[in-house]
């Protein structure tokens, strides 16, 4: 009976989490096509991203309410005498409402002044 009872709570839980990911995964997928984009817009069209990878992530507090996301990208080619190569950025996801929301992405055109560092 003690079993039966636990299988239930295990599905429950490993489904809770993984929606969560999943949420997160999608939202990331979205703000590296803003990067994407934004790159091209700062830039101009002869610029655009070779490759964008998240380097390091994870919750930030001990409520799970909130997901920070290091990532790097590369550029096609550089920019006057700058890198182009493992541009570093970062987002902020939280939790509001039950949904999880971008508060912030280094790659919107403010940030993107991260290639000049």
């Amino acid at each position: 009976m003690k079993k039966a009872f636990q299988l239930p709570i295990l599905l429950l839980i490993v489904f809770t989490f993984s929606a969560c990911n999943s949420q997160i995964n999608k939202l990331k997928k979205e703000q590296f096509e803003i990067v994407k984009e934004n790159v091209i817009q700062v830039l101009g069209d002869s610029y655009h991203v070779t490759r964008i990878k998240a380097v390091k992530e994870g919750y930030t507090n001990k409520d799970k309410t909130e997901y920070k996301v290091e990532y790097s990208f590369d550029l096609n080619k550089t920019v006057l005498i700058f890198r182009h190569k493992d541009i570093p950025g970062y987002m902020i996801f939280e939790k509001k409402g039950g949904n999880w929301v971008c508060t912030f992405n280094s790659g919107n055109p403010s940030g993107l002044f991260n290639i000049f560092q």
